[in-house]
């Protein structure tokens, strides 16, 4: 389905706005349930989004969503093996990490096209209801009995008004419902920003590692995402850097990201062995730390990076958002089906449970990203790495 103009159900237990990993493992969960559900993405057609590499102890939630990695149509879903992490961080000697002696044996490098479309199609299998195109525009206290919110989407043939029980925003880094509903959004004192950029080459390269590497400007992250064409390969390369730093800004523009990418000792030289070319546009996106003040409230939930987003040194936002989805999905579900509690804001034990889980998260994904900002020394110096070593955990 398209967009409204072939909608017929106009009340709903749950309507999910956004419609990424998290959106649809939420929106599979709540269906495998049997609750009524809406899944509203605002894109009609799908844009282009960073690729990213998951550890061993991502795929069993991954396998849980869209079922066994090793079938035949592992590649088709956006999936594909690495075999570990070669990084230069703590020193300048090589750290090498092989998933071989993990209890899978492998890592996963994403394609997020494929792999987002996959869990959307899961979730219209599942009888989850999906308009694409549509914009969420209101949401207001519900008159109507047995529903707590009124919601106005718009597509561009009509505008529509919507009934329902729960709503849960997906909307990632934006948390556009829960910014309507004037929650704060708390950002960490970082500036990080992601610029990126594909490489495309016709030789040869097998390399299946996730590489990182640190300089006295930020942090570098590479992998190799096969397209399926053993004549062609296709490499993700991204510079992360604070936005108002010199580098920062440089990596902006192309000639700026390869005068940067050429001072890396391990990347470069990486793609020329590789005879890699640059390929489209330097695309950037903020990468910083962020949380909302209130994780959920009186009939409504933030699941995924509308919750709270992590740098991307933790390697955590697929996984999160595929967790916490599920987990979130349970609880409304026992919240909306519960008979001796009929509330729905955060005195629910449900949903009481989601917020301090969440908490949780938080203060775990702080104590690790300082712990690895922390052990690197080697630039203490320099603003980007002075900035990480004088972090406050407050928020």
């Amino acid at each position: 389905m398209s967009n409204l103009a072939g909608a017929r159900d106009l009340t709903w237990d749950v309507v999910i706005i956004g419609a990424g990993p998290a959106g649809a493992a939420t929106a599979i969960t709540l269906a495998s349930l049997g609750q009524r559900v809406l899944l509203v993405d605002e894109q009609a057609v799908a844009k282009s989004k960073l690729g990213e590499s998951l550890p061993p102890a991502s795929v069993d939630i991954v396998s849980h969503f869209l079922g066994e990695l090793d079938s035949p149509n592992g590649n088709s879903i956006g999936l594909y093996k690495t075999a570990g992490n070669i990084s230069t961080w703590a020193s300048d000697q090589l750290d090498h990490a092989d998933f071989f002696f993990t209890s899978t044996g492998f890592g996963l490098c994403i394609d997020r096209l494929a792999f987002d479309e996959a869990l959307r199609l899961r979730a219209l299998e599942l009888g989850v209801s999906l308009q694409r195109g549509v914009s969420f525009e209101a949401c207001t206290r519900s008159t109507e009995s047995g529903f707590n919110w009124d919601l106005t989407l718009r597509s561009p043939s009509k505008v529509e008004h919507l009934h329902a029980r729960y709503l849960v925003d997906c909307t990632g880094r934006r948390a556009m419902l829960t910014k309507m509903l004037g929650i704060p959004i708390i950002e960490n004192e970082d500036k990080l920003f992601a610029y990126s950029q594909w490489f495309s080459s016709d030789a040869e390269d097998d390399d299946c590692f996730t590489r990182i590497e640190a300089v006295a400007s930020g942090w570098w992250y590479s992998n190799r995402v096969p397209t399926g064409d053993s004549k062609a390969n296709k490499r993700l390369v991204v510079f992360y850097s604070d936005k108002d730093l010199p580098e920062g800004k440089r990596a902006g523009s192309l000639e700026g990201f390869n005068e940067l990418l050429n001072e890396t000792v391990e990347i470069a030289p990486l793609l020329k062995a590789g005879l890699y070319r640059p390929s489209g546009v330097i695309r950037g996106a903020p990468a910083n730390s962020q949380r909302l003040q209130e994780f959920c409230g009186d009939a409504w939930m933030a699941v995924g990076d509308a919750a709270q987003a992590y740098d991307p040194l933790s390697s955590q936002g697929i996984d999160k958002a595929l967790r916490t989805g599920s987990h979130a999905g349970h609880l409304i579900h026992y919240a909306l089906t519960d008979e001796a509690d009929n509330s729905l804001n955060t005195d629910n034990q449900f949903i009481q449970q989601y917020s301090q889980q969440q908490q949780q998260l938080w203060d775990a994904y702080q104590s690790q990203r300082d712990y690895y900002y922390g052990i690197q020394t080697r630039w203490s110096d320099q603003p980007f790495w002075q900035r990480r070593q004088n972090y406050s955990t407050v928020i």
